[in-house]
């Protein structure tokens, strides 16, 4: 079992995952592996924050060398790449809470046939939030039957998630997690908790998506264009 999760730039953030993952161990019988990718932080490392709070659970910190704004993708494939089995993938901004891990983690009876998608509320006051495509659990055979995340949206905001789960859909069956609930943090609560400083138009992805919709989603070529370090 593997958590991956990004970063870039969000020390407090991670602080507060860490805190988070910490708490596993004191309701999980077996504990997963958490795999950080630093998408090139220049500011405060990855590394830095996890020396600095510690972690209870197995955990590994890889960092790309290059500075690519907007390296979701990268970042996911070079986090998955170095993964074992079940994948929990994330956002730095979501907290999966330790007694909804031991759910998927211990209770959910798993089938690499399908992929899922948890619920999702704001952490601030609980309120219902839709499911998000950037938070999905699938075996790591399903991710490279579909092709992983396609690098070509690299560079620019948006779309490199909806792109995947069109082609892990093909490879596998949808199901959603109803008794597993990630919460949504946002600035109000932690504020580096999503990425800051950089152009959120989405324009040049979806016509890069809307292109290869019309294609029928065609498998990425080239995964990991950057050059990566295992950190810790």
């Amino acid at each position: 079992m593997n958590l991956v999760y990004l970063y870039y730039d969000n020390p407090r953030m991670l602080a507060a995952q860490l805190d988070n993952w910490n708490s596993y161990a004191e309701v999980l019988k077996k504990l997963p592996t958490v795999i950080v990718v630093d998408d090139g932080s220049p500011n405060s490392p990855a590394a830095d924050v996890v020396r600095r709070y510690g972690c209870r659970l197995p955990l590994k910190v890889y960092r790309i060398n290059e500075n690519i704004r907007w390296n979701f993708s990268g970042a996911r494939n070079l986090g998955c790449s170095q993964a074992k089995g079940w994948i929990f993938t994330s956002d730095i901004d979501m907290l999966l809470p330790a007694e909804d891990a031991r759910q998927l983690f211990e209770e959910l009876e798993l089938d690499a046939d399908y992929f899922f998608l948890p619920e999702r509320i704001s952490y601030r006051d609980g309120t219902p939030l839709p499911k998000s495509v950037s938070t999905v659990f699938f075996h790591k055979k399903k991710f490279a039957e579909a092709g992983g995340y396609d690098e070509d949206y690299a560079g620019f905001y948006a779309k490199e998630d909806r792109d995947f789960i069109q082609r892990l859909g093909r490879v596998a069956r949808l199901a959603y997690l109803t008794k597993v609930t990630i919460q949504a943090v946002t600035k109000k609560e932690i504020g580096d908790a999503s990425t800051s400083g950089v152009d959120r138009n989405p324009d040049r992805n979806t016509a890069l998506y809307l292109k290869k919709q019309a294609a029928g989603f065609p498998k990425p070529k080239k995964p990991l264009r950057f050059t990566w370090q295992q950190v810790l």
